[in-house]
C-alpha cells in the first residue's frame, strides 16, 4: 500500500506547538512500521525553511526520494482577502500533486491550516475517488462558538474546514475526548473514527542535572526556590488567570517558599495582563515568573527541576505538556474536564479547572503532603 502523508502540520506556525510535535512522532512512527507498505512525505514549497530540517529529520528512515515537495504562487493566508484566487488555485495545485503520486491512501496531518500563514488543505476538491484520513486533534472552536468563531472572517474559514474535515474517510482521533467530540458534534460513523491516542517524544525523561547546570537554569529564568510550574499555550481556555488567582489563595507560608513558573511565550499585551492580574490578586514582585519562550532542552530541565506541574486547562484535545512532565518524573495535577483525565490517568490528581478554590486546594495538597505528592 502507498501512503502519501501531508506534513504541512511540521511546517506551519503550528511547527513549534504540539501539533508539529505530533507530526513529526506520528509520521517517524508510521515510517519506522511501514513493514511492506511504501510511505511519501508531501512537503509544501511555501515553507522553504522547514524542507531541509524535515529531510534530515527523516534521514536514514526514509529513501530521500520519497519526500517530495509540491509548489504553488503564494502568499494564500485566509485572512488577506486579495489571496483568494491564489489560494483556490493553491488548493487544486496540492490535491492534484497528491493524486499524481497515486496513492491508496493519503493522511492529513493538520487540517486546520492557512488562517495566517500559507498552509493549503483541502478534501474532496478535485476527487472523492482516494482514500483520505485525517488526524482529528479537537472540535474546540466549535464547541465554544463563543469567542473563537466571533471573527466572521476567522469562523467562516473555520467552518469551510469542517465541510472538509467531513469528507475524510477515517478519522484518527489524538484522545477518546477528540472522538467523542466528532461523534457528537459532527456525527462522524463511530466505526471509522479511532482514538490513537499520543506520546511524547523519548527525549522528554529524567536527566541527571548538575549542580552547576540547575543554578545556570535557575539564574537564566528568575526562579530562586522551588517552582510550580505550567507550560502550553496562552489562550483563554488553558486558564492560567484561574491558575494564577488559585494559586494565590494559597497561604502565605507555603507562597514564601515557593514560586510559580508560566513557561510559554507570552506577548506583550498578554504579559501586561497577565502582570496586572498578579498584582491584583496580592502577589508580589517575583512569585510569579514568565519564562518567555524556553527552547526544549530547557525545557525538559525545567520539568525535571519542578516541584510540581500544573495544568489547569478547561478543554484539551490530548494535553501533551502534562504528559512530557510526566514522562520528566513531575508530579502532575490537572483539570478533571475533557482529555486530561485518560492523560493523567488518577482521578486523585484531578480537580475542577473552573473552580479557583480547587486548583488552591489542590496545589495546596501536593506542595505540602510528600507521600500524596510521591
Amino acid at each position: 500500500m502507498r501512503i502519501v502523508i501531508d506534513m504541512q502540520g511540521a511546517q506551519t506556525l503550528n511547527r513549534t506547538r504540539g501539533i508539529g510535535r505530533y507530526t513529526m512522532g506520528f509520521t517517524q512512527a508510521i515510517v519506522r512500521n511501514q513493514g511492506k507498505n511504501e510511505i511519501i512525505l508531501a512537503l509544501s514549497g511555501l515553507f522553504p525553511d522547514t524542507i531541509e530540517s524535515i529531510r534530515e529529520a527523516f534521514d536514514g528512515l526514509l529513501p530521500q526520494e520519497n519526500i517530495r515537495v509540491w509548489h504553488t504562487p503564494g502568499p494564500v493566508a485566509y485572512l488577506n482577502g486579495n489571496n483568494t484566487m491564489r489560494r483556490e488555485a493553491a488548493k487544486r495545485v496540492r490535491e492534484a500533486f497528491l493524486a499524481s503520486l497515486k496513492p491508496d491512501v493519503i493522511h492529513v496531518t493538520s487540517l486546520f491550516e492557512g488562517f495566517v500563514d500559507d498552509g493549503v488543505t483541502s478534501i474532496g476538491i478535485l476527487s472523492g475517488d482516494i482514500f483520505v484520513s485525517v488526524t482529528l486533534y479537537d472540535l474546540i472552536p466549535l464547541i465554544y462558538q463563543k469567542p473563537y468563531l466571533e471573527n466572521p472572517i476567522f469562523k467562516t474559514w473555520y467552518l469551510e474546514k469542517i465541510e472538509y474535515l467531513k469528507r475524510a474517510d477515517l478519522w484518527l482521533a489524538i484522545s477518546e475526548s477528540s472522538r467523542q467530540e466528532g461523534i457528537n458534534y459532527l456525527g462522524l460513523p463511530e466505526n471509522r473514527s479511532v482514538n490513537t491516542s499520543a506520546d511524547t517524544d523519548p527525549q522528554f525523561r529524567p536527566v541527571q542535572i548538575s549542580h552547576e547546570q540547575e543554578c545556570n537554569l535557575r539564574q537564566k529564568y528568575g526562579l530562586t526556590k522551588p517552582y510550580v510550574m505550567y507550560t502550553g499555550g496562552i489562550d483563554h481556555r488553558k486558564n492560567i488567570e484561574g491558575l494564577i488567582r488559585g494559586y494565590a489563595k494559597l497561604p502565605l507560608a507555603i507562597r514564601c517558599m515557593h514560586q510559580l513558573a508560566i513557561v510559554c511565550s507570552v506577548q506583550p499585551d498578554e504579559r501586561q495582563k497577565l502582570e496586572q492580574l498578579t498584582t491584583h490578586v496580592g502577589l508580589t514582585n517575583g512569585e510569579v515568573v514568565l519564562t518567555g519562550f524556553v527552547h526544549e532542552k530547557d525545557l525538559i530541565a525545567l520539568y525535571n527541576l519542578c516541584k510540581l506541574f500544573v495544568f489547569p486547562s478547561w478543554h484539551e484535545g490530548f494535553g501533551l505538556p502534562a504528559l512530557e512532565a510526566m514522562r520528566c518524573g513531575a508530579p502532575v495535577i490537572g483539570a478533571n474536564t475533557s482529555s486530561l483525565p485518560e492523560v493523567i490517568g488518577w482521578d486523585e490528581a484531578l480537580f475542577d479547572p473552573h473552580s479557583d478554590e480547587a486548583i488552591s486546594t489542590a496545589i495546596m495538597r501536593a506542595l505540602i503532603n510528600e507521600d500524596y505528592r510521591q
